[in-house]
């Protein structure tokens, strides 16, 4: 008897292709490792388009097994050819190009506020167009559904109200908590004397930019005992303005300790982050932030980084309740660079959260610990 299927439909690029990987794309992968892990058979089909901004000519990049890049107009038709199979949604960006058929199962991931991720984002030209489309868009997905995933717990009472919206009952709507996560790349311990790397890494977006913090962080640096190795690359696609903070990062690549690198493929970002001793992930607060599984914090924690992290986003009571990092308050200058004292004078105590990190990932961010609800209920829908 063959595995029970599960097609993945990704709208980004995923890793193994040999190209930068954002988080719907980390989002998808990770689901696909944990669903294999509980015997699911699982193919994951990616929008070509995101492919094509990254990989010039007209070949395509490796793939990697089960994963499949197709145009968009041909996503229906292959889903189709796959069923019977729960096929996972990553948030609605697809939905019109599935069609109900006997045998599909169709399972929203509420991945992202993405209606919050528009209304944060000052930079992009055509938001009040998106933010005026995409609200039919998202109820026709939940509309379609049998039941969804939710990434993290506490979007949940904020993706109640969209199934409100749709008519969903929510006492017969299956719901599932869905925390992001990502295999393990833990590095072997560094050399004694080698010093304190600090790393900051992710795509710059416009809803959530360094600020301040991140020139007293520079100020600090005394190489080779405290560097800082930068990856803050701009996402493919509407550039930021002239004025923005992505061209004031730009001046600090002159400056002693630091070393800038530009995007670069998934397996060499998490040898960049499992190298370092501390990532860390700080912006300012806003309501999109409130509810963000930040990719790059789980990314950093799955390589055994312990984090220094706001106090306000999803991530922020895991990393408390492990004491895998340390939460402060960016807008708190002070706090800021009494952390960074902390981390620079008590290496101890970084080797202790760094501990902590690890044991976290086994326990939360283990793509077979995290996808379990999701795979309980992949096994209801299938067998009816």
């Amino acid at each position: 008897m063959s595995d029970p299927k599960v097609v993945l439909v990704a709208n980004d690029v995923v890793p193994g292709m040999g190209l930068p990987v954002a988080a719907p794309g980390l989002r998808v992968f990770g689901l696909g490792e944990g669903l294999r892990r509980h015997g699911f058979g699982v193919i994951t089909v990616v929008d070509q388009a995101p492919v094509r901004r990254l990989w010039p000519g007209d070949d395509l990049p490796p793939m990697p097994p089960g994963v499949f890049v197709l145009p968009a107009t041909q996503i229906g038709d292959f889903v189709a050819s796959q069923l019977p199979a729960v096929v996972v949604l990553t948030n609605s960006n697809h939905i019109d190009r599935l069609r109900p058929a006997p045998g599909l199962h169709l399972v929203v991931d509420f991945f992202a506020p993405k209606m919050l991720e528009l209304a944060c984002n000052p930079h992009r030209e055509d938001r009040a167009g998106a933010l005026a489309a995409l609200p039919a868009r998202k109820l026709r997905a939940i509309t379609a559904a049998e039941a969804f995933i939710v990434n993290g717990p506490k979007k949940v009472p904020y993706f109640l109200a969209w199934l409100l919206q749709a008519g969903k009952d929510l006492l017969t709507t299956p719901l599932e908590p869905v925390f992001m996560c990502v295999p393990a790349h833990f590095a072997d311990g560094k050399a004694a004397g080698e010093g304190v790397r600090f790393v900051v890494a992710g795509y710059l977006q416009g809803w959530s930019v360094p600020g301040p913090w991140l020139e007293h962080l520079v100020d600090r640096l005394t190489p080779p005992r405290v560097t800082l190795q930068m990856l803050l690359p701009v996402r493919p696609g509407p550039r930021p303005p002239a004025g923005s903070p992505e061209r004031r990062l730009t001046a600090l690549a002159g400056r002693s300790g630091v070393t800038i690198h530009g995007a670069m493929p998934y397996d060499d970002y998490l040898d960049l982050v499992s190298r370092a001793d501390v990532a860390v992930d700080l912006f300012e607060h806003t309501l999109e932030r409130e509810y963000a599984v930040v990719t790059r914090s789980v990314v950093a924690l799955a390589c055994g980084v312990p984090v220094v992290h706001p106090p306000f986003t999803e991530v922020s009571p895991l990393v408390a309740a492990y004491d895998a990092g340390w939460l402060v308050d960016p807008a708190d200058l002070g706090a800021v660079d009494t952390v960074i004292e902390e981390i620079v004078g008590r290496p101890e105590v970084v080797a202790a959260k760094a501990a902590n990190a690890r044991r976290l990932w086994r326990e939360v961010l283990d793509p077979e610990v995290a996808v379990a609800p999701l795979a309980r209920l992949a096994r209801q829908m299938l067998v009816g």
